[in-house]
Formats: C-alpha cells, structure tokens, sequence
C-alpha cells in the first residue's frame, strides 16, 4: 500500500484558528500499512516537498462561490516535530490569513465579504496536500473536507445558557427555539 496521509482538521476553541495536523503516524505492515516509512516515503524534507492548498466553499451576496487558497506561508509557519521530517507536520491558519485571500478572489469586492474576519466563518473547506519528491514518479494530492460549524456552535451554546428551565410561568417559545436551534445543531454535526 501506497502513502495515505491522515489529517486532523479542527478550528480552535475561540473560533480565530483553522489547526491542521499530520495524524497519519509510522508505517506498521498490519496496523497502518498506509503510514509514514517502511514501503512508503519516509517523507524526507530533503527529497521530498509538500504543498498546502485550499478550497473555500461560501455564499456571498446569495451566490455560490468556490475560492481555491495557496497557503503561500506553510513552509514558514508550519511546525515540524523533527528538523528532517514532514511527519506530523502540524500548522495553525488565522481566520483572517482565509479571509483576506478570499476577498482577494478578483470576483468578489471586499464591499460584499470582509476580508479581516476575526473568527473562521462556519462553511465547508477543502484541504489539499500535495506531496512530491526528487523521483519524478512520485506526485500525489490526498483531499480532505472539513465543515466548520464553530460559530454555530458557540451561538447555541450561549442561547441554552440564557434560557430559564424552572420557570413556571414564562413563556416557552424561548425554550422551543432554543431547543430547536440545538437539534439543528447536532443534525448538522451528524451530516456525512
């Protein structure tokens, strides 16, 4: 079996931060014949380069948009847990680094999306590795999709938080909504 590389996507708890983290871990021929070694690259920094890119996937101004991203600053702000390995290579996006280069998309004005978001706007991403090295013969993407629901999550949190479930004599609507924005909520964290 060829490399397969596993990543963990997730934003940070405020929301500011998209995290991507290499969880695709050592060769083993029966628990993770797709791991890193043995018959696989051992992805040497020295031979072997890797590209991260990625595809945001927004509405803005009622239009559907696809907005591929060269994360230009990988090589300079991922952390690498060995000087000669991409192994475990782990980098943290600002939310604004995304929406800066969407805005720039010569489609959109920065009038219709805002280009300094402090927080990573809950939409689906597509995360694109590309791995090459010095052998010609050797040049693969591995894709990946996350779906960023931070800021919902967050939303729902503090409209549970604010409603009052011992009083008898309140109206329930706020209790109706509340637990209705939580069953969307966890409809869309089950959602393939």
């Amino acid at each position: 079996m060829a490399l397969d590389i596993k990543l963990k996507i997730e934003t940070t708890e405020d929301c500011k931060n998209l995290v991507i983290s290499d969880v695709t871990g050592v060769y083993n021929e029966t628990s993770n014949p797709g791991g890193w070694g043995g018959f696989n690259i051992d992805g040497n920094r020295s031979t072997h380069n890797i590209g991260l890119y990625m595809v945001v996937y927004h509405i803005t101004d009622g239009e559907e948009y696809s907005t591929p991203i060269n994360i230009t600053n990988f090589s300079s702000t991922v952390n690498y847990p060995t000087e000669k390995l991409h192994r475990g290579f782990k980098i943290s996006i600002p939310s604004y680094d995304i929406s800066t280069e969407v805005a720039n998309a010569p489609y959109l004005t920065t009038e219709s999306y805002d280009p300094i978001q402090e927080v990573l706007a809950d939409s689906l991403y597509e995360i694109i590795v590309h791995v090459n090295g010095s052998n010609p013969d050797y040049d693969k993407e591995f894709k990946f999709t996350f779906r960023s629901i931070c800021n919902s999550q967050k939303a729902v949190e503090k409209v549970m938080g604010q409603i009052n479930l011992g009083c008898e004599d309140c109206d329930d609507s706020d209790i109706d909504s509340a637990l209705l924005a939580k069953s969307l909520l966890e409809s869309l964290k089950n959602m393939r």
